[in-house]
């Protein structure tokens, strides 16, 4: 099968030997067995990929503006020795820059300039990865006092000063009803839809064991720099998963759908939710690749929907449920290899539609030629 002839897809060498994205791993698993399981899929995978005629590459300097970046390439706006805070802004103003009209984005801060003009409420949160920790509220001036006092006396000492330096302030987005809820969409890398879902949670549990490094010194009632925040940890934590391919919802999912502005009868996406989406893969799909998932949340304020983020390692989930697919459970390293194994199908179909897309376009812009007579 050569139809694929002439395709370059880059992938990079250390999703290949599963050190890129195995953040999920049960502590009680053996990671160099589930490494060495995901290797030999993704070799086969990518033989599949030769197969169909696909030109595969490892090298980041063969990457050229026709080139389909399988994963996210992290260092394709920058170069590898730029720092983390200054590589997300330039990352940030591509995804920003592109993703169209109807993008709405927190208003943000960096930490200096926050304790020279603050606002309240406002949202503390660390941008480093780190599962979600270090993210609390801020509500008033006392509060902030407190941080500025820490900052000042350690922010030049390490681990401090990395960490302040990739932390913002951030507006407060307020959820509509009681629960703590977000909209994840699934997209490829055209931006066609390959799943969505409406998480939502109780409020977080404060007693949430896992700190953070800011909040093991802000939210510890043993520290001095104690400011009594409210911890938040990704907006929705434990909590239930709404699928938009669901045929039938109880009567706490309707009223949740409800409140979100969801016609259960007739579910379908906020139009300038799908827009955003669209944009930002079809303009992006180099740095984030084929696969991505889009978190946003509907703010009770003003009505708009907020994007928040995005993860070039989704779950899939909402793949699964469009697909009636059924998971294995991952509490069980069989369960969470099988997993692992089934994450390389909605990639590939998410390939496939891009490289389709990708035929068609060329094949319209091909320009007529008449023969002579």
């Amino acid at each position: 099968m050569m139809q694929n002839k002439n395709i370059k897809i880059y992938i990079e060498p250390m999703w290949v030997k599963g050190e890129l994205d195995l953040y999920t791993i049960n502590h009680q698993f053996s990671r160099i067995q589930v490494k060495s399981f995901i290797k030999e899929k993704r070799q086969k995978f990518i033989e599949r990929l030769q197969n169909e005629g696909f030109e595969i590459t490892y090298n980041k300097e063969d990457i050229t503006e026709d080139t389909i970046c399988l994963i996210m390439d992290d260092t394709s706006l920058c170069d590898i020795n730029t720092p983390l805070n200054e590589y997300k802004k330039v990352f940030d103003q591509k995804i920003f820059s592109s993703a169209g009209k109807h993008f709405n984005y927190p208003f943000s801060m960096s930490v200096c300039e926050y304790f020279e003009q603050p606002f309240f409420p406002a949202v503390f949160k660390t941008e480093l990865e780190n599962g979600g920790l270090d993210k609390f509220l801020i509500e008033n001036i006392e509060q902030l006092e407190t941080i500025k006092s820490f900052y000042d006396e350690y922010y030049k000492q390490a681990p401090y000063k990395e960490v302040f330096d990739n932390s913002i302030f951030q507006q407060y987005l307020e959820n509509p009803g009681k629960y703590k809820t977000y909209l994840r969409v699934l997209s490829g890398g055209i931006g066609d839809v390959m799943g969505a879902s409406l998480k939502y949670s109780a409020e977080i549990n404060e007693k949430f064991e896992r700190r953070g490094l800011l909040e093991s010194i802000f939210l510890n009632p043993d520290s001095k720099y104690f400011i009594g925040a409210k911890k938040m940890f990704n907006y929705y934590s434990g909590g239930e998963n709404i699928s938009f391919s669901q045929p039938r919802y109880s009567y706490e999912k309707v009223k949740i759908l409800n409140e979100h502005g969801f016609d259960t009868n007739n579910l379908v996406l906020p139009s300038e939710v799908l827009d955003v989406c669209e944009n930002i893969m079809q303009n992006c799909n180099r740095q984030l690749g084929v696969l991505c998932g889009f978190d946003f949340m509907l703010n009770k304020e003003d009505g708009k929907w907020y994007y928040l983020e995005n993860q070039a390692f989704p779950a899939i989930e909402e793949w699964a449920d469009n697909k009636n697919v059924s998971l294995p459970t991952s509490h069980n390293i069989k369960g969470y290899m099988r997993y692992l194994e089934l994450e390389l199908q909605p990639r590939y179909e998410a390939l496939m539609s891009l490289v389709n897309n990708k035929k068609k376009n060329t094949s319209e812009e091909k320009p007529v030629v008449l023969q002579k007579r």
